[in-house]
């Protein structure tokens, strides 16, 4: 298999995407604000902390995903959930997750992901907020990530971290993953985010950001030295949420269920209707150029 790496530093003076034959916007390398410095050094200093802080059992160290500490936070469905919960975290790696996401140059991160969002794709960033507002009020009890954020939950990677070939089936497949790298190392020489399907290998320096729907396309990325470190921080919303939000607050198989009695055949036809163009309005909310 025969992979092209763009051209050096060809991201890191203005924002570029890699569109589809239809220019769909596919993949958005962000980059990173020309002020943000001072914040990236504060993003590598609350994350190199809380790695050294963060306690993560011997067996869970190593993962589909890679060899490296892992938490969520927030809210999601699936992999045995039936109805969304609040990802769980042990007392101890709480108060380290809350501080860490309660920094100043988080928030600030934070916030530069959610524009960029709504400039790149603004009717997806607006189903997304749409569903996370009305999940939050139908639900008080689930958290949410960030007030200046649209993601249902958010994930800190840390420990020279270097993920393999994956793809994260349980989010949304025609909704995007933003996802911020970090750390000391040499750009040019590892971190790269590698796109399997565009036979693409792309720089990614530290402090930068990329958008890509990372259920719908397979990614890893290349390890770095020893003597260097890389963490990186993922924000995406579980495709569940969705269903359950469109189903009225309730699952697909609790929705079907409720259409099987024959008097109700219309309303099953009309569900099942709307269920096969799920794909086509998945693409139609995906920005374009």
């Amino acid at each position: 298999m025969l992979f092209h790496q763009p051209p050096s530093d060809c991201f890191l003076s203005r924002p570029v995407s890699i569109l589809d034959c239809e220019r769909r916007i596919l993949v958005h390398l962000a980059g990173r604000p020309d002020d943000f410095d001072d914040v990236v050094a504060e993003l590598n200093r609350v994350f190199a902390d809380a790695e050294s802080k963060l306690k993560v059992p011997v067996k869970k160290l190593r993962h589909r995903r890679g060899a490296f500490k892992t938490v969520s936070f927030g809210a999601s469905i699936g992999g045995g959930q039936i109805e969304p919960m609040n990802l769980r975290l042990t007392e101890h790696n709480e108060e380290v997750v809350q501080k860490l996401m309660s920094n100043w140059a988080v928030t600030r991160l934070v916030g530069f992901v959610n524009g960029v969002f709504a400039a790149v794709h603004p009717q997806l960033h607006a189903r997304y907020s749409n569903v996370l507002d009305s999940l939050l009020n139908h639900h008080p009890n689930l958290r949410r990530c960030f007030k200046n954020g649209v993601f249902g939950a958010c994930s800190i990677n840390v420990g020279r971290v270097s993920t393999l070939r994956h793809h994260d089936h349980l989010n949304l497949v025609t909704g995007v993953c933003s996802i911020t790298a970090g750390g000391d190392f040499d750009y040019t020489r590892g971190g790269h985010l590698v796109l399997w399907d565009l036979q693409l290998v792309v720089q990614f320096p530290p402090g930068s950001t990329i958008m890509i729907p990372s259920a719908l396309l397979e990614h890893s990325n290349v390890g770095v030295s020893d003597e260097e470190t890389r963490w990186s921080f993922t924000q995406y919303s579980a495709a569940g949420l969705f269903r359950w939000v469109d189903n009225g607050f309730r699952s697909d198989g609790a929705a079907f269920e409720a259409f099987k009695d024959k008097k109700k055949k219309a309303e099953l036809e009309a569900f099942m209707e709307r269920r096969s163009k799920l794909w086509d309005e998945g693409l139609a909310l995906v920005g374009t150029l």
